[in-house]
Parts: C-alpha cells; structure tokens; sequence
C-alpha cells in the first residue's frame, strides 16, 4: 500500500472517485458529448452549402473548413441533392 493512500495516522483515505457501480459506462458519456457536440444543418443550409461547392469559386475543402464540415459529408449531401433533381 502506497503512502499516498493514508491518512497521518495510518489509517485509509475516504475515496473521492465513485466505485464502478456508481459510475456512468464509458460508452455513455461518450455519447452524450456527441449529442451535445453535433452540429444539426437544417435542409436550407445544406442547399446553400452544396450550391457553394458546385459554383466551384472556392474549393470543396475550403468551404468544408470554413462551416466546420467534413468533406465526407458535403459529397453525401451533393449526391442527394443531385439524385432528388
């Protein structure tokens, strides 16, 4: 047992940190910063942002960074837009 863990008597410190059981899954939290983190485009935005990209003045990557998008995202978008007509 290490020094750190003891009170100046000898005796063990309180924990701080909850036990396994009372603490939320790993996975949880995680998704919870996700909910909190996404960023939701309404269908309006996402027509702006597309009709940017095919007006080809600025490139795909720079109007991705500029609106905090991943490219991957901007070609799904096109495509749909695309294959609605």
């Amino acid at each position: 047992m290490s020094n750190s863990t003891k009170t100046s008597k000898g005796k063990r410190a309180a924990s701080p940190t909850p036990t396994s059981a009372e603490r939320k899954p790993a996975l949880s939290i995680i998704k919870d910063i996700q909910r909190q983190t996404r960023r939701q485009y309404t269908a309006e935005e996402k027509i702006r942002i597309v009709l940017e990209g095919l007006q080809g003045e600025q490139s795909v990557a720079e109007i991705c960074r500029r609106e905090g998008l991943n490219t991957n995202i901007y070609y799904r978008w096109s495509k749909e837009f695309l294959e609605a007509g």
